[in-house]
């Protein structure tokens, strides 16, 4: 089951409107691109409403597993950085 029948099946459940924005995303041909993941096996962009649970539940553990190791690295940087500036300022 794709996150776009999950979507609607929460509407029938719950009875609520989908938000206007998702509902926007979620009928466009293409969404924009934070709507968008790039798929390795497909080699190209999809949207995530097409998308099944558990590949989306992947694909943002995996997102955030890389944005975590470039926040470590950029870090690390930065770190060095003023390690250096503090070693120039006590000469």
């Amino acid at each position: 089951m794709t996150l776009r029948q999950y979507i609607q099946m929460e509407k029938l459940i719950h009875g609520r409107e989908i938000p206007a924005d998702i509902l926007l995303q979620m009928t466009a041909e293409e969404p924009d691109e934070e709507f968008m993941y790039y798929s390795e096996w497909k080699g190209s962009l999809i949207s995530i409403f097409d998308m099944q649970l558990h590949h989306l539940i992947r694909a943002y553990s995996k997102v955030n597993n890389q944005d975590n190791s470039l926040m470590q690295e950029q870090l690390s940087e930065i770190k060095k950085v003023l390690r250096v500036a503090w070693l120039l300022q006590k000469e």
